[in-house]
């Protein structure tokens, strides 16, 4: 069988600077990028791109000049679609009274500065390493933006603490329930390095969810999902973050159940199409990452529980 070839289109990466991570940038041009697609939107960041700084604007603007437009709305829509599905989970986890909430790899995530509708009664911690939140507090209070009294930033330092021991100096309580996001991280990982943060989330008390993306390998992809992906691939690549673990749907599953989560649910562009598009087909979506939904289960934590795997609706 030959090997596809896609055309990778190259963009000149701004010069990394101190603070945020190169691909926390990415992202959150990304999110501002899709507020130029007329509406309505699935999900309007009007944070995005000030809290991206000068690096963002440059990036940006090299987005617009030197990639196809139509592969850059594909990519941006996906970086909306994960934040909405993610967003929609934590305001449904809040409605049957969750109080916690916790953004891992928190980058530029603005939920805490947009959603003030959520924040009321519900304590979210961002994670992340202390150079960058350090660099995004500043930019925070550069841009005059009030922080919510039940914001916490938790720094962790991998390197001489786990996450749960980061996570209980902060204040979290793993015997309440909580919502985790795990967006844009796995596929930098290592297997064993996801392995042990799925088993931190699992001793939360049961009911309470993690929602992740994960990276499609290439040759499982249709040659749309492969073009968009490759390019942006390649420029994580350039920016000093390389992809590192890719998974199928099923490897997804065994790994989810190993740690004793249920209730999985599986979302890509055709679930988002249908939810927010209209069912159009013509919408291009990025389509090489996936999300997915799990919740802890009394099987966590030592006791027998059922397993099983939906689909949105289901």
């Amino acid at each position: 069988m030959a090997v596809r070839k896609p055309a990778i289109y190259r963009v000149a990466v701004v010069k990394p600077l101190p603070g945020p991570s190169r691909t926390a940038v990415l992202t959150a041009v990304a999110r501002a990028l899709y507020r130029d697609e007329p509406g309505p939107l699935i999900l309007d960041d009007d944070l995005a791109l000030a809290l991206a700084g000068e690096q963002g604007l440059t990036l940006a603007e090299r987005f617009r000049t030197e990639l196809p437009w139509s592969d850059v709305l594909a990519f941006c829509r996906w970086m909306c679609i994960r934040s909405r599905f993610t967003e929609d989970l934590v305001e449904r986890a809040v409605s049957r009274g969750v109080e916690q909430y916790v953004i891992l790899g928190a980058g530029l995530d603005s939920f805490a500065y947009r959603r003030g509708d959520l924040m009321d009664g519900l304590r979210v911690f961002e994670v992340d390493h202390q150079g960058s939140q350090s660099w995004k507090q500043r930019r925070l209070r550069d841009l005059g933006i009030v922080l919510p009294d039940n914001l916490v930033f938790a720094p962790i330092d991998f390197e001489r603490q786990t996450l749960r021991e980061g996570m209980v100096s902060t204040g979290f309580d793993f015997a309440r329930m909580a919502v985790f996001s795990w967006i844009g991280v796995t596929m930098y990982l290592t297997p064993s390095a996801i392995g042990a943060t799925l088993g931190t989330i699992s001793k939360c008390a049961a009911g309470s969810q993690v929602a992740l993306t994960y990276n499609q390998p290439h040759r499982v992809l249709d040659d749309n999902a492969l073009r968009v992906t490759s390019t942006f691939e390649a420029i994580a690549t350039e920016l000093g973050e390389p992809f590192v673990s890719l998974f199928v749907p099923d490897e997804i599953d065994v790994l989810l159940r190993s740690h004793g989560f249920d209730d999985i649910v599986h979302f890509g562009p055709e679930h988002a199409r249908a939810a927010w598009f209209g069912g159009a087909p013509e919408v291009a979506i990025a389509g090489a990452q996936r999300l997915v939904a799990a919740t802890v289960t009394p099987a966590a934590h030592g006791s027998l529980g059922s397993q099983s795997v939906r689909q949105p609706g289901a």
